[in-house]
């Protein structure tokens, strides 16, 4: 019987010693230290003894394990001191008036006897403390609330800037009950740690992470991991195991990179110890970063809370001139954390090099090294395509033509040397019709501010009972049809519609060359839309790329960037788009000889053309290439040589050819705001009449804070 008493009294002696092991190691704490001589007799080793040895039968009565006191004991290690410190002033004070002078042999019986002196009033103080267990409510209360214990972490830095770290973090996992808040451990611990920051330019950077092992309770531990927006998610244990509660130890190695930063005058780490995404409190956190061997600490500070806080419950102690603990002096809520920032004198560190910081920017930024591809590549394309198959043939030398090519309508002139379809082509045409008295163009001017105008289209009175002429077949669409019909703007008609599309056809036919169809006429130029197809699908995925890079790695300048990319692709897209198409060399001849009857239509009056012998300008003639002018996009120079002419026209009771129309045209008449009227008021008006309504749109040295720095993350259970 009194071996088993023996047997269970050493146990418990070698627990309690290790228990005090490990608060030694993990608190570094608020010290019990008085003044030298109480300091002579008894260290925190001994306060923090006679502290566990009284505290422990109380936790046990409460239902605690002297291990799940021992871990919640570090976060309340600065309230025992204090509280111990100010009862024990007096009595300390006394006996430094009795050894102060007199200091005996240590290890002698005087020695012995001044110790135990010390220990008495210790031991009276404890026990006057712990009369009232509440006041440090919740040390001696068991909870069921799944927690972290203690996280250490211990960081050994390289020469080349590589990290190795092992974090050591013990969790109590609960049953779920007795009130607990927390119950998230079911298989194991979740880790989650970024490997994405932000730099000062609004820009990512990436650092390296690479897990070596997981072990729980000195066993190696099953894991996986989860690629997470910013970083990687490690899942500690196994899908099918369920933990019991009780107390664990866990300790992931791993190593990562690119986590130093190089000041001009010193090398600095800055690191969240455990991040601040725990669902999780905290009892105690703490870190130790050893730097290399020749490494000279110059800086060092701590931040305590919740992130972007600046609070400083914590304390540092150099251990070497190389290392450095830092530890919480508090119990840390969910979501707060501890970090840390320790700084070299420079020449230990290597720094990494131009290229490899570069190749970091680019990996971390992707989408500035792809919208910079895909603009230079589609430029480098366009560019290569455009000297192959966009250029023109040589323009010749353009001068002055009286006439447009034989054979060629206003809306013929106008198509080939735009290269592209427009509604004041069909407008040239209707009026180019007018003027060969095959159509009458009828001018009904609304009434009030915001009337329009309607623009009839009827037969002429002296065809009304002819057949419609061969000629009239001419205009690139059966004028027959359009004789009755109305146009105005806002009003949809189906006939124009028609009849614009079967001008456009007709056009594309006899001038557009197209792969697999002949032209009625000569192929005169290309558009070369296959080439550009690209374009579009780029600007598509570079669209579509950037929104998804946005999701996860919106950042301002990155935003502005991409539109400003993505613009210039449209920019890119739209000039190519426009200038590939080119012309024949038969195309390019014609071309030429528009572009010199344009020249005679819009040029005011030079004595070179007096020298050519230009024709003599009648309304004859004025009413002859008005749908051409219209079609070239000239009509206002080409009214305004004749405005004289018609005004004395118009005194003798002249009446265009080609429209009609009520009442006089007033004494401010011009034919320059005439011709414009007609042109532009008939196209823009043919044009709303042949949309339909459905397509149109409708309506270290300070600064810091506690999140900070490289490492972080969080973590919680599952």
């Amino acid at each position: 019987m009194w071996c088993k008493s023996i047997f269970h009294r050493g146990r418990s002696v070698f627990l309690l010693l290790l228990l005090l092991a490990a608060v030694s190691y993990q608190s570094g704490a608020q010290s019990f230290y008085f003044d030298e001589t109480s300091a002579r007799f008894v260290d925190d080793a001994v306060f923090d003894s006679l502290i566990l040895e009284k505290a422990i039968p109380i936790a046990r009565s409460n239902g605690l394990t002297a291990e799940e006191f021992t871990s919640k004991y570090p976060a309340y290690r600065a309230r025992f001191a204090d509280l111990l410190l100010g009862m024990l002033q007096h009595r300390f004070m006394e006996l430094r008036k009795l050894f102060e002078y007199n200091l005996p042999v240590p290890g002698s019986n005087a020695d012995q006897q001044a110790k135990s002196k010390y220990i008495a009033e210790i031991n009276k103080a404890i026990g006057r403390a712990l009369e009232n267990p509440a006041a440090f409510y919740p040390l001696f209360a068991r909870d069921e609330t799944d927690r972290i214990l203690s996280f250490h972490s211990d960081i050994v830095v390289h020469p080349n800037g590589r990290l190795e770290v092992t974090e050591l973090i013990t969790i109590y996992n609960g049953d779920g009950g007795n009130a607990s808040s927390n119950d998230d451990i079911r298989r194991g611990i979740v880790r989650d740690f970024p490997t994405k920051y932000l730099d000062s330019n609004g820009l990512w950077t990436i650092t390296g992470f690479a897990l070596k092992k997981i072990y729980r309770n000195d066993q190696e531990e099953s894991y996986k991991t989860q690629m997470l927006g910013n970083g990687t998610r490690i899942m500690a244990g196994r899908e099918d195991v369920f933990l019991e509660p009780g107390i664990y130890r866990y300790r992931l190695e791993y190593e990562t990179r690119n986590q130093l930063i190089f000041h001009g005058d010193k090398d600095e780490l800055f690191w969240n110890v455990n991040g601040n995404g725990w669902v999780f409190t905290a009892d105690s956190i703490s870190c130790k970063i050893s730097f290399p061997d020749k490494a000279k600490l110059v800086e060092y500070n701590c931040y305590t809370g919740s992130y972007g806080a600046t609070d400083k419950n914590c304390r540092v102690k150099q251990l070497s001139g190389n290392s450095i603990l830092f530890t919480g002096t508090r119990r840390f809520e969910a979501y707060e954390g501890l970090t840390v920032a320790a700084a070299i004198e420079k020449g230990v560190l290597v720094p990494p090099s131009s290229t490899g910081k570069f190749l970091n920017l680019l990996r971390a930024n992707y989408i500035i090294p792809v919208l910079l591809l895909f603009t230079g590549g589609l430029f480098a394309f366009y560019l290569r395509t455009w000297f192959r198959k966009g250029r023109d043939p040589e323009k010749g030398t353009i001068f002055a033509q009286f006439e447009p090519p034989a054979g060629l309508s206003p809306a013929d002139t106008g198509y080939i040397i735009q290269q592209q379809y427009g509604t004041h082509l069909f407008a040239a045409s209707l009026v180019d019709a007018a003027v060969h008295k095959e159509l009458e163009i009828e001018v009904v001017k609304g009434k009030g501010w915001f009337a329009g105008t309607e623009y009839n289209f009827n037969r002429p009175g002296e065809t009304k009972d002819k057949p419609v002429p061969k000629s009239a077949q001419s205009f690139g669409f059966d004028l027959n049809r359009i004789y009755g019909q109305s146009a105005a703007k806002g009003k949809y008609n189906s006939t124009l519609k028609t009849l614009n599309s079967e001008l456009e056809n007709h056009l594309k036919s006899r001038f557009l060359v197209r792969k697999g169809k002949s032209n009625s006429w000569h192929g005169l130029f290309t558009l070369n839309r296959g080439y550009t197809w690209p374009g579009f699908l780029l600007i598509a995925v570079a669209v579509i790329l950037s929104f998804i890079f946005m999701i996860t790695g919106f950042t301002m300048p990155l935003l502005i960037f991409s539109l400003v990319m993505v613009a210039l692709l449209i920019v890119i897209q739209v000039i190519f788009f426009n200038i590939m198409r080119s012309y024949t060399e038969k195309g390019r001849d014609i071309a030429d000889h528009i572009e010199g009857f344009k020249m005679y239509l819009a040029e005011t009056e030079q004595p070179v053309y007096n020298q050519l012998a230009p024709p003599q300008k009648t309304l004859e003639l004025f009413e002859k290439y008005l749908p051409y002018a219209i079609a070239l996009g000239v009509e206002n120079q080409w009214a305004e040589k004749f405005d004289s002419i018609i005004r004395n026209a118009m005194e003798t009771g002249y009446q265009p050819a080609y429209f009609s129309t009520h009442g006089s045209f007033g004494t401010s008449f011009t034919m320059n705001a005439f011709s414009q009227g007609i042109s532009s008021g008939l196209s823009g008006t043919i044009s709303s009449a042949s949309t339909p309504p459905s397509s149109s749109g409708g309506g270290s040295g300070g600064g810091g804070f506690s999140g900070g720095g490289g490492g972080g993350g969080g973590g919680g259970g599952w």
